[in-house]
């Protein structure tokens, strides 16, 4: 780690002194050091959305059973620019462990980026001007809750998931300093899990509310708040298969904040059609409101999305999620406002392919909320409730959100769903989480359920048809099935190469047997 040494002071010089114009005015210094000496410069830090807010594995969506990959889509689009297609996609959508670590993933790095940042606050904040004692200890909470996300989520990407057996298996490199002499050798995967608990404890003091920013329709969804920090702890136990733990907080979240978007009066599409000309003929295409922005901007209305109280998005590098037909099923097309808003069926069009292919679309073409948000939270209370045998309180919950996201005009009996059993509201909550959030969680959660106790709920192994390839050349004379089993050790994707060299290979690899 020491050859990103000056990378780090660069950025993080960048982040205090130009990253923030709304907060903070002050003249860059003309050295590459940096001393960070008031608590306004740490706020300035806190307010840099921009280092923090991107998630950017291409594992998470690439590797799930909602993102389509077969040779029918592929000879249609193959020759065309589309990345979903390129050998290095395919190398994620196809479980390639043996070619992943010669791919260019900046993912570790830049969650890494977000540590460092997040350990140079908690080193200066003792020790900085202008903090009363409580806002001195808020901005630490606020730290190690960015700490937490970010060594939770390499954790996702990168290990196991922590369940009996694995505990002694590979986990992350624990940062907890700026010194860039401190080990890079990687914890288990039980000592990086009780790290993130240890800091998430911590953040759960925060009780700032989550709010609107004054007359404004922005909500304060860039720094931490009661509902985020509660939001995120009900993910974390969640995905530990702790249903009390993940209800309690879920429960406390909403109590937070509880707002849900309404999709038959706060949705829409954009004021102007897309339109193209593909082989001489104009072409148009309908897109959703949350298309507008373009590539690499935050627009004002990510950050009015009310329902995200923690502003996280994950990209798809792509920018094309393309819908597997076993996603697609999930959907009810006449009355799922879900599918009538964020699915496109000509979304082809843009790439000028003539054949109408379906694109799915939340912000822009790249990114899709990934922070907590209210729909996460009842979908996680839901589940936990029929977990722990309440099945009517759960299906009460699950459709509290299905209110807000199918037509009004449907049936009863088409908004509401009904269970019969515990297993059964299981099962129908699990498929409302999916289309939900696709392509966001699916593969986080193909992991815990194939991992957990029960079997009822397992996705069993992940299957998909494809030609062979390799990095440089895909072979069209040689069609093969590719598996990944449960509980196989490809559910961590391997660490880029890279990372070996600047590390003078004291990082190791992931194992697959």
């Amino acid at each position: 780690m020491k050859k990103y040494f000056n990378i780090f002071v660069i950025l993080l010089a960048a982040v205090v002194f130009t990253a923030c114009d709304d907060y903070l005015d002050v003249k860059p210094s003309k050295s590459t050091s940096l001393t960070v000496e008031t608590g306004e410069q740490l706020n300035a830090m806190l307010n840099a959305y921009s280092v923090y807010y991107l998630e950017q594995s291409p594992w998470l969506i690439n590797a799930s059973d909602d993102q389509r990959c077969d040779t029918e889509w592929f000879e249609i689009t193959g020759s065309s620019d589309c990345e979903g297609y390129s050998t290095e996609s395919l190398s994620y959508a196809l479980w390639g462990t043996n070619i992943i670590p010669d791919l260019t993933d900046t993912n570790w790095k830049h969650e890494y980026q977000k540590i460092f940042y997040a350990n140079t606050i908690l080193e200066k904040a003792d020790k900085v001007s202008g903090l009363s004692s409580s806002e001195r200890e808020d901005i630490k909470r606020e730290a190690r809750f960015i700490r937490a996300i970010s060594s939770w989520y390499l954790a996702q990407v990168y290990c196991v998931p922590l369940v009996p057996g694995n505990e002694n298996k590979q986990g992350i490199v624990l940062k907890t300093s700026t010194d860039f002499g401190e080990s890079v050798k990687r914890a288990s995967l039980k000592e990086t899990y009780d790290f993130i608990e240890a800091d998430l404890q911590e953040a759960l003091k925060i009780e700032k509310p989550f709010a609107r920013i004054g007359n404004t329709n922005r909500w304060n969804s860039v720094r931490a708040n009661k509902a985020a920090v509660n939001g995120f702890a009900a993910r974390f136990y969640l995905y530990l298969n702790d249903y009390e733990k993940a209800l309690n907080y879920a429960n406390a979240a909403l109590s937070a904040h509880n707002q849900l978007v309404d999709y038959n009066t706060e949705m829409k599409n954009m004021d102007s059609p897309t339109t193209v000309t593909i082989n001489g003929k104009s072409e148009t295409i309908i897109f959703p409101y949350t298309y507008e922005g373009g590539a690499n901007n935050v627009n004002e209305r990510m950050l009015e999305w009310k329902e995200m109280t923690y502003f996280r998005m994950q990209e798809d590098k792509n920018w094309w999620m393309m819908p597997s037909e076993s996603l697609l099923a999930l959907y009810d097309k006449t009355y799922d406002l879900r599918y009538k808003y964020h699915f496109i069926p000509n979304y082809s069009f843009i790439n000028t392919i003539s054949t109408p292919l379906m694109g799915y679309v939340f912000w822009w073409k790249d990114r899709l909320p990934s922070g907590p948000t209210t729909a996460e939270m009842l979908l996680t209370k839901a589940e936990c409730e029929a977990r722990l045998g309440n099945v009517q309180a759960a299906m009460t919950t699950v459709n509290t959100l299905r209110a807000a996201r199918m037509d009004k005009n449907a049936p009863a009996n088409v908004i509401n769903l009904s269970a019969t059993s515990k297993e059964d509201a299981v099962k129908k909550i699990l498929e409302e989480r999916r289309r939900e959030m696709p392509f966001v969680r699916r593969f986080m959660d193909i992991r815990r359920l194939n991992s957990n106790s029960d079997s009822f709920d397992d996705v069993g192994a992940l299957t998909k048809s494809f030609y062979g390839f390799s990095l440089t050349n895909i072979d069209k004379s040689s069609k093969k099935t590719y598996t990944l089993e449960m509980n196989s050790d490809k559910y961590a994707c391997p660490l880029p190469k890279t990372e070996f060299e600047v590390s003078d290979f004291v990082i190791d690899q992931n194992i697959y047997q």
